[in-house]
């Protein structure tokens, strides 16, 4: 009766063992974009003649849908657009028509968005900030 308990008591360890180690799998880039996101904040920089001239706003109105089958759907203060998208390793997102920005920042609730042009020493840089 011992060893019929003792296996029994080994089996229930066991399966608790490997039903409470369960891994949760890590999301992409790609699965963590997916929905739709409300632009909070925009920060705009012309840097020229060595000077930045800088534009933030937080009243800036756009909402991003990103969907599964590559296509982004813009809504920027009423006015409509649509385009495809590629995340490009775990750190860039390139949308068609528009930009490649660095991801600095994605997860369940927040996406920052950052792209700079540099034409010598004058660049223009902007950092996008959305909320779900």
């Amino acid at each position: 009766m011992k060893k019929i308990l003792s296996a029994f008591a080994i089996l229930a360890f066991l399966s608790i063992s490997f039903t409470a180690c369960k891994k949760e799998k890590t999301k992409t880039a790609s699965e963590r974009i997916i929905g739709t996101w409300q632009a909070s904040n925009m920060v705009y920089n012309d840097h020229n003649n060595g000077a930045d001239h800088i534009i933030s706003s937080n009243d800036f109105h756009a909402t991003y849908e990103f969907r599964t089958d590559g296509s982004v759907h813009v809504n920027i203060d009423g006015e409509l657009d649509s385009s495809n998208y590629t995340i490009i390793g775990e750190n860039k997102l390139m949308i068609t028509d528009d930009e490649t920005y660095d991801i600095k920042t994605l997860d369940d609730h927040s996406l920052v968005l950052y792209a700079k042009e540099a034409d010598g020493s004058d660049y223009v840089e902007v950092t996008i900030t959305f909320k779900r």
